[in-house]
C-alpha cells in the first residue's frame, strides 16, 4: 500500500476539486489503516496530494520532482502513522512531514528558490503598460524575498503563499507561534524597505 501511496498524479489545476475532509473523517481513516484496512489510506491520499504536490513545486520548481517528492511523503507518512497522535489535524501533521522532507532535500540541493514571490499583488487594469509595471513588480518582490534571512522566508512562505494560520506554521516548523509572528512581521517589514523605490514600491500595500 504504501508504495501506491504516490501513484496517482496530482496537479495544481485539481486542487480546488480536491475535497476536504472533516477531522473526524480523518480519525476514522486512520483508525481503519491502523487496524489493517491499508486501503483506507488512498483517501488521505487524495484529499491532500495537492497540498503536497503544490509544497513539492515551491521546493524543486519542476513538477517531475515535485510528484516523487509527493509520493515519498505520503509513504513516509504511511509508514509513521502509529506515531499520529492526533494532537492535531491529520493535515498539519502531514504537512509537517512534508516540510522536513523538504528542508531536508533542499539543504542537500541548495538550488531552490522561496516561492513566497507567490504574494498575491492587488489586481489592477489590464491594459499593456499595467502589466507590464506588475510583471516588473513581481520580479522585484522575488528577488526581495529571495534576499530575506532563510528563517523569514519559510515562515513567509507558510503563511502567504500556503496561507497557514500562525498556529499552524508553527506547528509545522517547531517554531514559537511569537516567533512565526514576529518573522512574519519582520519579513514583511525588510520587503517593504527592499522594494522601495522600485519597480514594485507602488504595489508593497498589498502586502
Amino acid at each position: 500500500m504504501a508504495e501506491d501511496a504516490g501513484k496517482k498524479q496530482p496537479n495544481e489545476k485539481a486542487a480546488a476539486s480536491s475535497r476536504e475532509i472533516s477531522r473526524d473523517e480523518e480519525r476514522k481513516i486512520i483508525e481503519e489503516v491502523l487496524a489493517g484496512k491499508t486501503d483506507s489510506y488512498a483517501a488521505l491520499v487524495r484529499a491532500y496530494e495537492n497540498r503536497i504536490f503544490s509544497l513539492g513545486l515551491r521546493f524543486f520548481r519542476n513538477r517531475e520532482d515535485a510528484r516523487d517528492f509527493a509520493q515519498e511523503v505520503f509513504v513516509k507518512a504511511f509508514e509513521r502513522l502509529s506515531a499520529f497522535r492526533g494532537e492535531s489535524r491529520f493535515s498539519t501533521w502531514l504537512m509537517k512531514v512534508a516540510y522536513h522532507h523538504g528542508i531536508s532535500a533542499y539543504r542537500l540541493r541548495k538550488d531552490t528558490e522561496s516561492l513566497a514571490g507567490d504574494f498575491a499583488l492587488p489586481a489592477g487594469e489590464d491594459g499593456p503598460e499595467k502589466l507590464h509595471a506588475r510583471g516588473a513588480a513581481r520580479e522585484a518582490l522575488v528577488k526581495a524575498v529571495g534576499r530575506l534571512p532563510e528563517r523569514y522566508r519559510l515562515c513567509v512562505d507558510l503563511y502567504f503563499s500556503f496561507g497557514m494560520t500562525y498556529e499552524d506554521a508553527a506547528a509545522v516548523t517547531n517554531i514559537p507561534v511569537g516567533t512565526v509572528k514576529s518573522h512574519v512581521f519582520r519579513a514583511k517589514q525588510a520587503l517593504r524597505a527592499a522594494l522601495k523605490d522600485s519597480d514594485a514600491e507602488d504595489f508593497k500595500s498589498g502586502m
